[in-house]
């Protein structure tokens, strides 16, 4: 591959992203099949809804690269000032870095050429930069580039967090699952339920349209005013950025049809749910919370049990938790990926003095490998909705209020 043989666009007004929909979903498709590659934040949706929410008033672009007419790379980037040691650089990331799962490079092949040539065209058909910033999953091809053309190229690049979070690879069916579960999990999830059903009736609905996704995020912020979470001000309904978003992202993942949410009912009312998207055989747990008042039947585990069961039935292949590694989760599973940070200095003359400054006494990359926590089982919230990286300052409002991926 040679420079001539690419032509590269940068499309700023998110009005004409549109046009790049098709490709898009091609390549995403192409590099999201299993837990260890790229997921559906990494989408178009994901994207718009980001920028409605989010960036309206900051500089975006979308760079494309062509090949013979075919869209062989597309990367949403947004501008962030980073300050190291007291002095202001230019910082550029992925827009699905935001607030994501596993996002990444989406390139048409995983060549070391393509992905030299996206970074040369980002230096060349961009404005200037002096700090990239990307997120990876460990050991995956786009890693591996990153590292070796970071070596020949002249870039510098430091790792900076890993990001550990548990998923559930699936099994023949449910019931072979279930019956693998640890004894005492399997009978925390049996006395939950019957502690329900004996408060009234017990229901289960799977939310799928944009109609489903209306009422469902009426369910959510009852559910959410209910939580311990409005107490500690960090629920949906208090955070107006973070409410938006959420509400957007179902309505559009309807529209596009990997929408997956899910509600327990008692009486009707309800008390429990998931908000999850259905993509290419893996479900993203986005977010999920009980009613307190529920919590020693342990809510959120009998959900679960209808949830991988509906699953099973949709022929799903993994169930990613995202976020940290708490015990609740790793009752459901001991299986875990990472995601790696790194800063990516351009071989500029700021860049280069980004990097030696960044380097002096930088400590050993923050990480939340997974570790025991003391919270019982039935405390089954998280505070875990968006583990995004901080070091170019590209924290959202979301992200200021709740420190997480997934809440």
């Amino acid at each position: 591959m040679t420079n001539a043989l690419f032509a590269a666009e940068t499309l700023v007004a998110p009005a004409v992203w549109e046009k790049l929909r098709g490709p898009w979903a091609e390549l995403l498709a192409r590099q999201s099949s299993t837990v260890l590659d790229l997921d559906v934040t990494a989408g178009l949706d994901w994207a718009q809804v980001l920028w409605e929410t989010h960036l309206t008033s900051g500089p975006i672009e979308v760079l494309a690269l062509h090949q013979s007419g075919t869209i062989q790379g597309i990367l949403p980037l947004f501008r962030r000032s980073k300050t190291i040691r007291k002095l202001p650089f230019r910082g550029i990331g992925l827009l699905t870095e935001l607030y994501s799962g596993r996002s990444g490079f989406l390139l048409g092949d995983q060549s070391a050429e393509l992905l030299r040539e996206s970074l040369e065209r980002i230096c060349s058909k961009t404005p200037a930069w002096d700090v990239f910033s990307l997120t990876l999953l460990e050991d995956s091809p786009s890693e591996k580039l990153v590292e070796a053309l970071a070596s020949t190229a002249g870039f510098s690049l430091q790792l900076i967090e890993k990001q550990y979070s548990p998923y559930i690879p699936f099994q023949k069916n449910w019931e072979q699952h279930f019956a693998a579960l640890p004894k005492k999990f399997r009978s925390t999830i049996r006395n939950g339920e019957k502690r329900l059903r004996d408060r009234g009736q017990l229901t289960y609905r799977e939310c799928l349209t944009a109609d489903d996704a209306g009422q469902f995020n009426s369910a959510v912020l009852d559910i959410e005013r209910d939580s311990w979470k409005e107490a500690a001000g960090t629920s949906i309904a208090a955070n107006p950025v973070h409410e938006a978003f959420h509400r957007a992202i179902t309505v559009r993942a309807a529209e596009s049809g990997f929408f997956s949410g899910h509600l327990l009912l008692l009486d009707g009312q309800p008390i429990a749910y998931v908000m999850g998207l259905l993509y290419n055989g893996v479900f993203l747990d986005l977010k999920e919370s009980y009613k307190n008042s529920f919590r020693e039947t342990s809510p959120s585990h009998v959900l679960k049990n209808f949830i991988f069961a509906r699953l099973y039935e949709r022929e799903a292949k993994v169930f990613d938790f995202m976020g940290n590694c708490e015990e609740y989760k790793m009752k459901w599973t001991d299986k875990t990926y990472c995601r790696n940070t790194y800063l990516l200095f351009n071989n500029t003359l700021r860049g280069r003095l980004a990097a030696r400054l960044s380097s002096l006494g930088r400590p050993s990359p923050k990480s939340n490998a997974p570790v025991k926590n003391e919270q019982p089982l039935g405390n089954e919230s998280k505070l875990n909705d968006g583990e995004v990286a901080e070091e170019l300052g590209r924290k959202s409002d979301l992200e200021r209020s709740t420190r997480t991926l997934r809440s």
